[in-house]
């Protein structure tokens, strides 16, 4: 295994591999640039030809191409080299994956190509992607599919001798004795990669209207949804070149945005922007244009992302788009020079609210903004000059906004405490989507619930977990009365019919305590 490591040094040059990240200057028989792993502003990332390493004077970070190639993209050493291998046609006799894994990887790539013949034949697909204008190079690009029957695809798999393997992404599922159903099933499929290129999943729109809209493959080894970003294989050298890169919020916002030549832009995968999106685009770029419809809705979608983006020591731009617009919306009636105008136009997020400060717009709510957000940078002197910026601007001396900023507490992670219960959760939903006006202490909360219900009312939706963020609820006024007629204390519903099963036992006082004792697990089950 280490020999065919070394034969890939020797094959490999340095400068081509890092120049594909990084750009690099001359300087007599060596290269420099800004280092990549530290903040920099004199160039002291240093990379020899002849020696064939890479040293920084700044932070002493060194090594060889493929030591360059692990740290930058964030994966082991053995992986990087097999990422080079394969961009030079170099063929190593090293295992990327586990057997098992790289077998579903295998045959996902297989089941993606399947998808993309069927949907040549499906004429109601094609003319639903004809009616959306997503045109045939756009098709091509990012691999559109269609599913036409679980039968199909099931003689297909046990053809390639990987319905086995396939039934462990979940997505297929079997029914009944040989009997199988797909989980994109008469869906215009949309395959999902990671970083490196390769299917891990799908995301399945109907046509016909019937059922969720969108359905995702399940989580699985290779599936995991809150570390992908969709188009994110078909951005990463449009944002290194650029300089930036858009989120949006959807599988075709992306797509329609690729097409009309915005090509860094890239969506999650049906959930909140969280942790591993800003550390994925912290690697690739320094600025994030933030392209979220204008409602309530998007607005808090920006509220959620913009904490994990300043933690990477991202610049962050929100751009707001009409109420009710889309990204796709927009470039189809708007165009896409009057959206290229609005990101032109779009301010960094403490540039624009110390421009709305001395424009006098809602002052106190943008101070308490820009306090909130300011605690979330890991850069002290970049805070700390962000606040002097603000106290000029204000009026507020340092001292009074300084202590604002060490009032923030660290959030939870969402995988600390219990899951949330379904009645929790449509009532935290609730108090974001209504703004009721509610008591809390009337209310019979876990220390859990109250921390969230509290943060959700000082509108601090970073806090808010995912489960709640990304619950869909049909009649949300009515599901939220129902949750909040549970939580009351005066009405505990289960409490008040296992109250009447006491009363009864105590005034029978019949058998003994037992039947009272099957009672009550009868009513608790």
């Amino acid at each position: 295994m280490s020999s065919d490591i070394e034969d890939l040094r020797r094959e490999i040059d340095i400068v081509d591999v890092i120049s594909e990240y990084l750009s690099l200057e001359r300087v007599g028989s060596n290269y420099r640039t800004n280092c990549p792993f530290h903040p920099d502003r004199t160039p002291s990332f240093y990379v020899s030809p002849s020696r064939q390493i890479f040293k920084c004077f700044g932070c002493g970070v060194g090594g060889d191409a493929i030591k360059f190639v692990s740290l930058y993209e964030n994966v082991s050493y053995i992986q990087a080299a097999l990422q080079i291998a394969r961009r030079y046609g170099i063929r190593l006799r090293i295992k990327e994956e586990p057997a098992e894994k790289a077998k579903i990887l295998e045959v996902l790539e297989e089941v993606a190509r399947f998808y993309q013949r069927k949907l040549k034949e499906s004429k109601e697909a094609v003319e639903y992607l004809k009616g959306r204008g997503i045109d045939t190079a756009t098709i091509r690009r990012f691999g559109l599919g269609y599913s036409p029957s679980s039968e199909e695809l099931v003689r297909f798999l046990k053809e390639i001798g990987g319905l086995e393997v396939y039934e462990k992404t979940g997505n297929v599922s079997k029914f009944g004795e040989d009997k199988f159903r797909d989980l994109f099933l008469r869906r215009l499929v949309i395959p999902i990669k990671d970083q490196k290129g390769r299917v891990v999943g799908f995301g399945g729109r109907t046509l016909e209207g019937e059922g969720p809209k969108y359905v995702n493959s399940p989580e699985s080894d290779v599936f995991k949804k809150r570390e992908l970003l969709f188009g994110l294989p078909e951005a990463v050298g449009y944002m290194k070149d650029l300089g930036y890169a858009i989120v949006v919020e959807g599988y075709f916002d992306v797509i329609r945005m690729h097409q009309e030549g915005f090509r860094n832009a890239v969506a999650p995968l049906g959930t909140s922007f969280g942790e591993a999106h800003a550390k994925i685009l912290s690697r690739l770029t320094k600025k994030v244009y933030l392209l979220f419809d204008g409602d309530e809705a998007g607005r808090r979608a920006v509220r959620v992302a913009v904490p994990y983006l300043l933690r990477e020591d991202l610049e962050v731009y929100p751009v707001f788009l009409p109420e009710g617009k889309d990204p796709e919306d927009f470039l189809k009636e708007e165009g896409k020079a009057t959206l290229k105008e609005m990101l032109k136009g779009a301010r960094e997020l403490f540039s624009g609210m110390l421009w709305e400060i001395k424009e006098g717009k809602e002052v106190e709510a943008v101070v308490k903004d820009f306090m909130y957000f300011v605690s979330f940078m890991r850069d002290e002197i970049k805070a700390y000059t962000l606040i002097s910026e603000l106290s000029r601007a204000t009026k507020i001396p340092q001292e009074v906004l300084i202590s604002q900023k060490y009032k923030r507490v660290e959030p939870p992670k969402e995988e600390e405490g219990p899951r949330l219960s379904f009645t929790e959760r449509v009532f935290l939903k609730g108090l974001m989507e209504l703004k009721p006006r509610i008591n809390l202490e009337e209310l019979d909360l876990s220390p859990r619930v109250r921390e969230l219900a509290e943060a959700i009312l000082r509108e601090e939706y970073y806090e808010v977990p995912e489960e709640v963020l990304n619950l869909k609820v049909s009649d949300i006024k009515g599901c939220f009365e129902e949750a909040l007629s549970r939580l009351k204390i005066d009405i505990p519903r289960e409490e008040v019919s296992l109250r009447e099963a006491v009363r009864e036992w105590v005034r029978t006082h019949r058998g003994g305590i037992r039947p009272f004792k099957r009672r009550r697990q009868r009513l608790e089950t």
